[in-house]
């Protein structure tokens, strides 16, 4: 009974159709809240989370939240290293396909220790939360009123999906509880109303899910649910009480991967086929896009026009590639409502043909003209529902749309598939976006499809390359510029992060992200970047840096660090055991050259000793040459791979810590005598 190890008790577990009325107002605060100072289960934390609440309705879309949190100590009010406080509210904003979350109706309070309320009267704003390579989240973020000690702050807020032009769609916001969180739980309910209607599969049979595998009915007495459920369509329920937090790892693969969850999912009728479940969403959704790419109206024109006299097959899907790439993709500009679509004329595409004469469309309508002016031009080209790794890592049993809601394209060239994703910006031509790479993807056919494996990146295609020209002081300030540049995925996550900033934002992002390799105390100013808009150029900008006491006096000694740009990675990699694997979103390769004058009347005496380590999937070198009047390093640490199990964390440990200990070796120079006096390696 896994699951039932999570929780010291389960206090109930019902199918109650009297939840449909559950009041969503604030509930009353008791003595007991009041004076709570410490949980059993959790003696010590920061805060704790009296009460949390998730109604989902998929009969409006919709998921209600409710939370309720304690500040217990001074630590919960001091800022983290980004800033941020338990006084800080941060909501999620998810993006699922072409769909982007939509929050409403916020309340939020404060409730001091003396029983007083403090409501929050102001405006949350949107802002992008940073988590690792090629990671982003997006939240609705504000700070909640006179927080202290002993206070208790809630809030509420009700998340849907929404697409403006499609406001008669709707699509479930959510299909899982949300069991654990970051802090212990004192109080949980938990509700799902099923859709009543037909506009998905079959509702006569609904599934559960638990970390990734399909539950027994005997875990949690999930039979009386699904029984209820496939009988009568009644809501489901259940309430926990002392729910550990989970405690997650950096660099883990997505926490929903290894938390309990209850999913829930529309399936057959009968007896449970998975392959045919998947073969059916497969089927509908092939001739869903098989109508919509039906009529030519102009496709066969576009293309013509595209590839002009071309005859090579490899350079005429280039050019049909750039042409679908050149139009305006609505997935990556900001939600509109439907009055300011109204107002810039934005209609609504019903075939590939509207958005052809449009010049605009989504993610997914650009995929879908892809593959239809492919055709036109004689490739074989298909549709492939491919799954979000940003989000979950694709389980099989699991046959829900949901799970595979984004869209890429499969040409076939010279008898081999070419993975392309025209519908996300700036995505270079024959490459796929990484959240879309190395995983389990529906390539459709009139039949249904069949699962196909989308091949990862190598870590050539991923690269970091950063040089140096510097100047160090006597008194160890390091001065001069540098150069950056990105190529491959890196570039393309750049380009993305920063298509709702203007030319200061990403000025500061830049400048930020730069700070983050240095000494603290550094100095980074871009003086330029090229390359946002093409995706077939690098990304390349360029810095003025200063960094104060960058090297040590030890009487006639300056002590150096020989190599500037310090690993990002090596807080992952600080403890002895671990508890769940090391999850890279994709291979990467991190070159750095960096060339540093010595001060006058400086010799060097001694050169750092070249590393060289080696992993099956990893290389990490460095050299050190000094030519009299200047020291120069190169390092290069290349990574190929994505996913590394726990039991290959102590290899990983030691590789890792090899690379650390490279990069923080130092030059010696020493005042005085001829500074061509040492060569070094």
């Amino acid at each position: 009974m896994r699951a039932m190890r999570y929780f010291p008790l389960v206090v109930c577990l019902f199918v109650a159709s009297a939840l449909s009325a559950q009041k969503e107002d604030w509930l009353p605060v008791t003595p007991q809240d009041l004076a709570l100072k410490e949980v059993a289960g959790n003696k010590g934390a920061a805060a704790v989370r009296l009460y949390y609440a998730q109604y989902i309705d998929d009969n409006t879309a919709s998921c209600f939240f409710y939370q309720r949190i304690k500040i217990m100590n001074e630590k919960a009010l001091n800022p983290d290293d980004r800033g941020h406080t338990y006084a800080d509210v941060e909501i999620p904003i998810l993006t699922i396909g072409d769909f982007v979350e939509d929050i409403t109706d916020l309340k939020a309070r404060t409730i001091k220790p003396d029983g007083s309320i403090v409501e929050f009267t102001g405006k949350p704003f949107e802002k992008v939360v940073f988590k690792g390579r090629g990671n982003k989240l997006a939240v609705k973020a504000f700070s909640m009123p006179e927080v202290g000690v002993g206070s208790i702050i809630e809030y509420k807020y009700r998340a849907i999906l929404q697409i403006p032009e499609l406001i008669d769609l709707k699509i479930p916001v959510s299909d899982s509880w949300d069991i654990q969180s970051e802090l212990f739980t004192v109080k949980e309910s938990l509700y799902y109303r099923p859709d009543t209607g037909s506009r998905y599969q079959s509702t006569s049979r609904m599934s559960f899910d638990s970390g990734g595998q399909r539950v027994s009915h005997v875990m949690l007495n999930m039979k009386d649910i699904e029984e209820a459920i496939r009988e009568s369509g009644s809501d489901a329920g259940l309430e926990l009480t002392n729910v550990p937090p989970f405690d997650a790892e950096q660099f883990m693969p997505p926490e929903n991967n290894f938390k309990p969850t209850v999913i829930f999912f529309y399936g057959s009728r009968g007896k449970v086929d998975i392959d045919k479940e998947w073969l059916e969403i497969g089927k509908v959704n092939f001739e869903s896009y098989e109508r919509l790419m039906g009529r030519d109206h102009g496709v066969k024109d576009a293309v013509a026009k595209a590839i002009g006299d071309e005859t090579d097959p490899n350079l005429k899907l280039r050019k049909i590639y750039a042409r679908v790439q050149q139009m305006r993709n609505l997935t990556f500009e900001r939600v509109r409502t439907a009055e300011e679509r109204k107002a810039e004329h934005i209609q609504k595409n019903s075939n590939v043909a509207d958005v052809l004469s449009h010049g605009y469309g989504y993610s997914e309508d650009l995929t879908l003209l892809f593959v239809a002016m492919a055709r036109a031009a004689g490739f074989d080209a298909s549709v492939v529902m491919v799954p979000d790794r940003k989000r979950q890592f694709f389980v099989h049993d699991w046959t829900s749309r949901r799970q595979i809601d984004n869209r890429i394209a499969a040409v076939n060239i010279n008898g081999k598939d070419l993975y392309l994703e025209p519908g996300t910006r700036f995505c270079p031509y024959g490459t796929v976006r990484w959240n879309h790479s190395e995983i389990d993807a529906l390539k459709l056919d009139r039949k249904g499809g069949q699962f196909v494996k989308v091949p990862s990146m190598g870590y050539d295609k991923s690269v970091t390359h950063r040089e140096a020209q510097m100047e160090l002081s006597p008194d160890g300030t390091l001065k001069g510029s540098f150069t950056l540049e990105f190529k491959g995925a890196e570039a393309l996550e750049h380009r993305l992060d920063a298509l709702d900033r203007d030319e200061a934002g990403r000025k500061k992002d830049l400048e930020d992200e730069v700070k983050e390799w240095l000494p603290a105390g550094a100095i980074v100013k871009m003086s330029a970047a090229q390359g946002w808009e093409d995706p077939d150029v690098p990304l390349l900008a360029r810095f003025s840096l200063e960094v104060p006491n960058y090297a040590t006096s030890a009487g006639k000694r300056l002590l150096v660090p020989a190599f500037l740009f310090q690993l990002k990675q090596r807080q992952a990699f600080a403890h002895s055991q671990r508890k769940y694997p090391v999850y890279f979103p994709y291979p990467f390769t991190d070159n750095d050259v960096v060339i540093m004058k010595v001060p006058t009347g400086f010799t060097l005496e001694n050169v750092p000793q070249p590393e060289d380590a080696k992993l099956g999937y990893a290389r990490y070198q460095n050299t050190s040459k000094f030519d009299g009047l200047q020291l120069v390093t190169q390092r290069q640490l290349a990574f190929n791979a994505i996913f590394v199990p726990v039991e290959k964390y102590a290899e990983l440990k030691t590789f890792f810590g090899k690379v650390q200990s490279g990069d923080e070796q130092q030059a010696i120079l020493h005042a005085g005598g001829s500074t061509s006096a040492q060569k070094g390696n």
